[in-house]
């Protein structure tokens, strides 16, 4: 196993991109790269060990290692040298040396993000689900901006001062404000002040 031919079948091995068969052609040279020297020389694994390799049958691997010859990314190596290493004819390997001195040159090509100040509060694309071609109104997908999307304090209607018959605070909401029946609190009405529009009937609890 090389490391420096991994390298070079995963990340710089020119296979063209267009291909529809790019994605196999990779694994079988990641095969490949598996057996080879450093330099990328002497590569010999069989058929089925590329096919338990790539989860390809054998002859998709056939298809592979043709279309990387034809690419020019491996060669076939020298027979004398596998027959070194496999004694038996019958089950002799083709071997193959990765032109590893090969290498894309196109960048890597990822997402670019917005700038740090606009990742909140952009305006997306309109919404295909809502769009007039579809007979719904436009509607711009907006990411949450939570200083935008809510008022500021200062824009919040503010309490109504305690009427001074109920025993409420002033930071207390006027559904919290209620007239004690009791000196046990344990029954309360709804303060008619407060409440003006309060049923006290309904309100007694």
């Amino acid at each position: 196993m090389s490391i420096e031919a991994i390298h070079w079948a995963l990340n710089a091995a020119p296979i063209p991109r267009d291909r529809r068969d790019a994605s196999s052609l990779a694994m079988v040279l990641v095969g490949l790269a598996n057996h080879a020297d450093p330099d990328g020389c002497n590569a010999f694994p069989s058929l089925a060990r590329l096919a338990r390799y790539t989860r390809l049958s054998e002859r998709s691997v056939r298809y592979a290692l043709r279309a990387l010859e034809e690419l020019g990314l491996i060669r076939s190596s020298d027979p004398e040298i596998v027959a070194a290493y496999v004694k038996r004819a019958d089950r002799r390997p083709n071997g193959y040396n990765l032109a590893v001195h090969l290498v894309d040159n196109v960048a890597d090509e990822g997402q670019s993000l917005p700038p740090a100040d606009q990742r909140e509060g952009q305006i997306l694309p309109t919404r295909g689900a809502n769009n007039d071609t579809t007979r719904g109104k436009a509607c711009p997908q907006t990411v949450l901006n939570r200083q935008g999307n809510r008022p500021a304090p200062e824009a919040r209607s503010p309490l109504p001062p305690p009427c001074g018959q109920c025993d409420a605070r002033p930071d207390d909401p006027v559904p919290a404000r209620v007239v004690w029946l009791d000196a046990d609190r344990t029954r309360s009405t709804l303060c008619p002040r407060c409440h003006p529009n309060a049923n006290r009937a309904g309100g007694a609890r």
